[in-house]
């Protein structure tokens, strides 16, 4: 799906956010904080249910969701309070511009691009193109919140062409289909990775499933 709203555009499926047609870089957390606005508005969104959303069983402290706010303001041009999102005081945030919405086509996929989904518990995540990183820390592209995998456990890398991982110093290791990972090791459809004891499977596409959770 591609949202298009003023002269910003956010493209989940290949998890791009252009404003005046350059591209801006979003961390994982502030990507979901916008699209879970936007796909929302115009109801506002409790502080708490965006906390939940966004750190599921995590206690983190709620100063963390004005700074992905003000990092979304300064990525949307908007230095004041006013403009896209919305602060509703003591109870959250809103979307409040007019939003228009198309599905993203595959002609994305004619220049070479794998639409690569790990499944991880009971999710189909997306894949963004470079690196993604996996582990404990909530800030990590994929968020795994096991005691025995690491803050910073493994990364898997998307390339035009390749997709691989690499454990990064893990405690307890990272296994491709039970073989424990000693350097980066190329993924192919169907291979299982294990971080720690969290068993997953990546998927591979030349073009995007119709059923995606990001």
């Amino acid at each position: 799906m591609r949202y298009t709203f003023a002269d910003c555009q956010l493209d989940i499926t290949s998890r791009e956010f252009l404003r005046a047609g350059d591209a801006i870089h979003l961390s994982p957390k502030a990507f979901e904080l916008l699209r879970l606005l936007i796909e929302h508005r115009p109801r506002v969104l409790s502080k708490q249910e965006l906390m939940e959303a966004l750190w599921p069983g995590t206690f983190v402290v709620e100063a963390n969701l004005p700074v992905l706010i003000g990092e979304l303001r300064d990525a949307l041009g908007e230095k004041t309070r006013g403009g896209a999102i919305k602060t509703h005081h003591g109870i959250g945030y809103s979307f409040a511009v007019e939003v228009q919405e198309r599905r993203s086509g595959p002609g994305r996929v004619s220049s070479g691009r794998e639409w690569v989904y790990l499944n991880a518990e009971g999710r189909r995540i997306l894949l963004g193109a470079g690196p993604n990183q996996i582990g404990r820390e909530p800030d990590c592209d994929v968020f795994l919140n096991h005691a025995d995998v690491s803050r910073k456990h493994a990364r898997i890398i998307v390339e035009s062409g390749l997709v691989k991982v690499e454990d990064l110093e893990s405690r307890n290791g990272t296994l491709v289909n039970g073989k424990r990972v000693t350097a980066p090791k190329r993924l192919v459809t169907g291979d299982r990775i294990t971080f720690g004891t969290v068993e997953t499977m990546i998927e591979i596409f030349r073009s995007p499933p119709s059923t995606v959770t990001i």
